[in-house]
């Protein structure tokens, strides 16, 4: 990878972490610089100039740390400790054996995941929510989710993990967003409003603030995030009044884990997207010179209901009596039939034919620049 690739690769991780975890682009990049050992993003790109650039190491790194998620209000009320003890909290993942069968254990997005081969147990950051078990199989006596003492130790390691992140995210939080006051008026974690009513995006569900406190701000009737919840229904004409009260006295049991089959096989869809991105591709394959490249760039491609493709070639870039043979070959693989069509636009650039003398795009891009050069008025007729 070259150093303006791996620049721009770190920027795009950054804007990435910057979104997830709802703070400033320039936090994010600075946050970024820091796990690289620069003071902030700017002494970085300095250094990238002076031909630093990033080892693979470090990017897989980087790849690691945007993985993981921390508290918005960390970097908002701007904590130092808090957020070096969630870099050092969130990035590690244990190892270990129960019953000599090994398991990974680590939090992601304030998740607990434990996972071994062919199982994973998934603690939800709702405190409401039952423990997830899932497999690749039924019960076949082997994977070891399905013994009862396993699953008792694994789920205890878990559990216990749980705790810890839900304490850390309460201690990162104000005290009024988990302790509500004599009239049960709380503070939302995010966005700051104090209500002691609260109401849910998701399901339209009426919360009380002691309810919402205790849950760790996701809804207790369908579980959804504190980004769901808010201190006034503005979706309803009426503020709210008429939605109905969440109740939690028929709450599933949480301790009861909830066993899925997941087939976690790849699989193919080859959607239109798709389809049109691997007969482009065979198009750039047939190509021999820059006129015909820019030609399968320039290619409309269409894909029907009935999965046919019917590609659109410029005349101008794409020789008439050419036939796409890959692009044949590929929809033949892909059991697909293709019609091909000439066609008018605009082209690119003047001189279509320069394109036809080389296959180099540095060269026609200087035969080019030199054709248009010859039209430039001369410097004793510029006003």
């Amino acid at each position: 990878m070259t150093e303006a690739k791996k620049l721009s690769s770190l920027k795009l991780l950054a804007k990435r972490y910057a979104r997830a975890n709802r703070i400033t682009l320039h936090q994010a990049l600075d946050l970024v610089a820091g796990k690289l050992g620069f003071a902030n993003w700017t002494k970085l790109a300095s250094a990238s100039k002076n031909d630093w650039i990033p080892s693979s190491e470090q990017m897989a790194s980087i790849e690691a740390f945007v993985a993981h998620a921390l508290p918005a209000a960390d970097f908002q009320a701007g904590h130092p400790e808090a957020m070096t003890r969630r870099f050092a909290y969130l990035e590690q993942a244990e190892h270990g054996m129960i019953g000599g069968h090994a398991y990974r254990l680590q939090v992601a997005l304030h998740d607990v995941i434990m996972a071994g081969d062919g199982w994973s147990i998934t603690m939800p950051e709702n405190p409401g929510a039952a423990p997830i078990v899932e497999t690749s199989t039924e019960n076949d006596g082997r994977c070891p989710v399905f013994d009862p003492e396993f699953l008792r130790e694994a789920l205890s390691l878990v559990i216990e993990r749980a705790v810890q992140v839900r304490g850390e995210i309460s201690t990162d939080w104000p005290r009024r967003s988990t302790k509500p006051d004599l009239d049960g008026v709380v503070r939302h974690p995010l966005w700051g409003g104090e209500s002691d009513v609260w109401f849910c995006l998701h399901c339209d569900g009426k919360i009380t603030g002691a309810q919402i406190a205790q849950n760790l701000w996701h809804c207790p009737g369908c579980g959804a995030s504190p980004l769901d919840i808010f201190d006034t229904a503005f979706w309803c004409d009426d503020g709210g009044e008429s939605l109905p009260s969440v109740r939690t006295d028929g709450a599933v049991d949480g301790d009861k884990p909830d066993f899925r089959v997941v087939d976690d096989r790849p699989k193919l869809d080859l959607n239109e997207e798709k389809i049109t991105l691997l007969i482009r591709c065979a198009l750039l394959d047939d190509a021999t010179n820059i006129s015909e490249k820019l030609g399968a760039l320039q290619a409309q491609i269409s894909v029907d209901d009935e999965k046919g493709v019917w590609i659109s070639l410029e005349e101008d870039l794409w020789p008439q009596d050419k036939e796409p043979v890959q692009a044949f070959v590929v929809a033949a693989q892909l059991g697909i039939e293709v019609e091909l069509e000439s066609m008018w636009s605009t082209i690119p650039f003047a001189w279509p034919g320069l394109g036809e003398l080389t296959s180099s795009t540095s060269e026609y891009t200087q035969m080019m620049l030199d054709a248009y050069a010859q039209y430039e008025p001369s410097p004793d007729k510029k006003t």
